[in-house]
């Protein structure tokens, strides 16, 4: 049991570093808000964009699978009410606007533990 436990916790560790790494790629940096990564989202020529209308109000949805992290952008207008980030079936940034009580935090800080190298 304990020998499943340790491989769970390498493989979500690896799933951070990968998407730390690629999310200092895109940023230059640690850190990225969510305004930053949906930008990245939208901007990508790989990704799906689908736009739906529901009662008059315009929606889009954006999907981008790159370099083994799975992107996924949910908007109303120009409001962001979903966006998700995951690299090897891990979730790596999870924003929901009704959860998050429609602010967006200034930045997603990677813990120091997994910026040393």
């Amino acid at each position: 049991m304990n020998g499943i436990l340790k491989n769970i916790a390498g493989t979500f560790s690896h799933a951070v570093d990968y998407a730390k790494e690629k999310i200092t790629a895109i940023t230059g940096t640690t850190s990225v808000t969510i305004a930053e990564l949906s930008e990245h989202i939208i901007n990508q020529p790989e990704t799906k964009l689908i736009r739906k209308n529901l009662l008059g109000i315009p929606f889009s949805f954006y999907h981008l699978q790159k370099e083994g992290v799975t992107y996924y952008l949910e908007m109303k207008s120009s409001q962001i009410l979903q966006l998700d980030v995951q690299a090897h079936d891990h979730p790596i940034v999870s924003y929901r606007s009704y959860r998050d009580k429609s602010s967006l935090p200034t930045a997603i800080r990677f813990p120091k533990t997994l910026l040393s190298e």
